[in-house]
């Protein structure tokens, strides 16, 4: 059996290397291991381009450090603060946005596609925002804004993005 959803979070690379004996020694108590072919690292911090050395398992397998990882549906990338990419929940949003509307059409009115949007698309587009630091607002907003006018501009028959107006989060954005 494997562990499952564990995320080590540690001040330096030789701290990760504790934390991760630590955790593979309770993991044996339960019958249980890491999966190392799923198991990676990510830096995040000051020194996050250097090459870091390797963390290695019990078992002698060496773990992959990565660039970005996914953990519970929402991407983090390696840079000098902790930052989320939403280029994946962007993609998801418009498939799910696609499906419903392929599947309603044209013959269904706007203010239905908007509810219908609004319950089944946004939460897939909002999924994992609220983990993002504060100091990322500006991009939030800026990747709501942007995929809520893409959509707008479908459901509108809109061919330019000036003729939506855009109400989230008590701002208007044109």
């Amino acid at each position: 059996m494997y562990a499952d959803d564990i995320l080590l979070l540690a001040p330096s690379v030789h701290a990760l290397q504790l934390l991760l004996r630590m955790c593979e020694d309770e993991l044996s108590r339960l019958d249980m291991r890491l999966n190392n072919n799923k198991s990676v690292c990510i830096p995040i911090g000051p020194r996050f381009k250097p090459d870091c050395c390797s963390l290695v398992t019990s078992d002698n397998c060496e773990l992959r450090w990565c660039n970005s990882l996914r953990y519970l549906g929402v991407y983090m990338t390696s840079s000098s603060i902790f930052s989320c990419c939403f280029r994946h929940s962007k993609q998801s949003t418009y498939r799910a946005f696609n499906a419903l509307f392929g599947r309603v059409g044209r013959s269904t009115s706007a203010d239905v596609i908007v509810q219908l949007f609004k319950m089944k698309c946004l939460p897939v587009l909002y999924y994992g925002c609220e983990v993002c630091p504060v100091h990322l607002t500006k991009q939030r907003s800026g990747l709501c804004s942007m995929s809520l006018r893409a959509v707008l501009v479908k459901i509108f028959h809109c061919c330019m993005y000036g003729h939506v107006q855009l109400l989230t989060c008590g701002r208007c954005y044109r």
